[in-house]
């Protein structure tokens, strides 16, 4: 059987004449594969184009998590960073501490005087805990992943302990520090070398009243211009003359410590100034009620005249 072309008549509004087109009897076949190839063309298409959607969402995603770790890495090297400078802090501490045990151990082999004898008399060491502050450590942001939250964790707890050290450590420094205070102010150092011609308690004549009294203090005796030294720190309170030890000097060592020097032939620091252990303060002399040169000297704590003799543990060399 023969196949015929196809015809397809035009027909236009009120036209007379017809006009007819004469298609190939092969071409519908021919549309309708470009139509199929075109469907498959554009399923391909569609399909790369989703593909391609879902990927980008992925990259969006991918982004934001990527930003969101740099924030974390931010966030972990900033905490580390304050641990650092906190561990600078304790080794800081650490050494002086150190050096402030060194020289209190040095000032007890020295004066060889029982450190707890010193603080229960001069009473001011107290025991404290060392006090953590919670709002001294920032708080863990929210919504964080398991891994992360627990190495922000860890960063905390160690954050803790470094104030609490830290904390420990400070007290420890002021207690050794209040310890070294109270060292450097007992008068342990001899002020002046002789021999003591009158000790403390003893019964003296007043030729005055004609009565009697306790000696209060140490008479060393030694020739006129020998230099006397500050047996320990301290502030000089008083500085001039009295009618009874002549040149006087005072010296408030704080912890309740107190010494004078009396009868001096020369006065060589003034009133307000601090002095160091052994610095020279003054000269021995035969001012005021005296029969011969030597120094008058008095040990008072808390307001108490107390035997000089039991805190002269450093003589002179």
């Amino acid at each position: 059987m023969d196949k015929k072309d196809y015809t397809i008549l035009i027909v236009p509004p009120e036209a007379i004449k017809v006009k007819g087109i004469s298609l190939p009897h092969f071409l519908p076949k021919i549309l309708i594969a470009l139509l199929g190839i075109a469907i498959v063309i554009f399923s391909f298409i569609l399909y790369d184009f989703m593909v391609l959607r879902i990927k980008f969402v992925e990259l969006k995603k991918l982004r934001a998590d990527i930003c969101f770790q740099k924030t974390e890495i931010v966030n972990v090297a900033e905490k580390i960073a304050l641990m650092e400078d906190q561990a600078n802090k304790l080794q800081d501490l650490g050494k002086g501490v150190k050096k402030d045990l060194k020289e209190v151990e040095e000032l007890r082999t020295k004066m060889r005087v029982s450190p707890l004898t010193i603080l229960k008399r001069a009473q001011l060491v107290t025991e404290r805990r060392a006090s953590f502050r919670e709002d001294q450590v920032s708080v863990l942001e929210k919504e964080r992943t398991a891994l992360v939250s627990q190495l922000h964790q860890k960063l905390l707890e160690l954050r803790k302990q470094a104030f609490q050290r830290e904390h420990h450590i400070k007290d420890i420094q002021k207690f050794l520090q209040v310890r070294k205070s109270i060292l450097l102010a007992i008068p342990s150092l001899w002020p002046v070398s002789g021999r003591i011609t009158s000790g403390f308690g003893e019964i003296r004549q007043v030729v005055s009243s004609g009565g009697t009294r306790p000696h209060m203090g140490l008479d060393i005796a030694a020739p006129c211009g020998t230099p006397i030294l500050a047996p320990a720190n301290g502030v000089v309170s008083f500085a001039g003359r009295e009618a009874t030890y002549g040149h006087l000097i005072c010296i408030d060592h704080g912890h309740g410590f107190l010494t004078r020097y009396g009868h001096l032939q020369e006065l060589l620091v003034k009133t307000g100034a601090k002095v160091k252990r052994g610095q020279i303060i003054g000269k021995v002399g035969v001012t005021g009620k005296t029969n011969g040169p030597h120094l008058h000297y008095v040990v008072c704590l808390q307001g108490s005249a107390v035997n000089p003799g039991s805190y002269l543990t450093q003589r002179l060399q």
